[in-house]
């Protein structure tokens, strides 16, 4: 019961951070988008020379102002540059499965596993450790009790280690994972999965990969691409 209270509180945590920082986001915009769409409103109704200039001045005080202040936002809470923890991809592997097979076993889970030509990948191995263990408790969340999760691993051609997780208690989300942003108008979706989706892209991007979500035959299929860093026969 304890591992299972502590991925509950993993995401809680996850979710409440990304509930302050869109709350801080939306303040930090709301007063100069409102100043200048008053001034644009002004502009509007008083086309003399002079008055056109001081408001246009004003917007761009405002546009200024707010790209200083979302640029310290950026600076401040971005995620510092990883340092390079080379591990082989197997390995990360085994410990993450290692960590949430019994998770799933408490929720009735099961994990099937198969790799194949991945002993000798080396990747970076905090970055991958977060990803997949992101996705593990995602998928472990989100089955039915009863379910299964099938995690393959495999050689992905030229410098490349994908990991393919079938989540069958999810479907493909109904936004574009490019964009930040939620489902169009009347569209449901569980905003924690989207978080993780768009958490773990950002993540395996930073590290030369990629994610990729497809329609699988229960749920959703989703191929996380990382980059090899060495090859080893160690």
């Amino acid at each position: 019961m304890l591992l299972r209270r502590l991925d509950d509180l993993r995401l809680a945590e996850r979710r409440a951070v990304s509930a302050r920082m869109v709350s801080v986001a939306g303040h930090l915009i709301g007063t100069p988008l409102n100043v200048i769409a008053g001034r644009a409103a002004l502009i509007r109704t008083n086309l003399a020379p002079e008055a056109v200039e001081e408001n246009v001045r004003r917007i761009e005080e405002q546009v200024e102002r707010l790209a200083q202040r979302i640029r310290r936002l950026i600076d401040y809470f971005g995620l510092a540059e990883p340092g390079t923890e080379l591990r082989f991809a197997s390995d990360i592997l085994e410990e993450c499965l290692a960590l949430y097979r019994p998770v799933a076993e408490l929720r009735g889970v099961a994990l099937e596993v198969s790799s194949e030509g991945i002993e000798s990948l080396r990747i970076e191995g905090s970055v991958a450790a977060l990803v997949l263990t992101t996705l593990l408790s995602l998928g472990v969340r989100t089955t039915a009790s009863g379910g299964r999760i099938r995690v393959s691993a495999s050689e992905g051609g030229p410098r490349a280690a994908l990991f393919d997780i079938e989540l069958p208690g999810l479907q493909v989300p109904p936004t574009n994972l490019e964009r930040f942003e939620p489902p169009e108008q009347g569209a449901r979706y569980d905003a924690g999965a989207l978080e993780a989706f768009w958490v773990c892209l950002g993540l395996s991007r930073r590290m030369g990969g990629g994610l990729e979500i497809a329609k699988a035959e229960s749920g959703s299929g989703v191929t996380v691409r990382f980059r090899v860093v060495a090859t080893s026969s160690a």
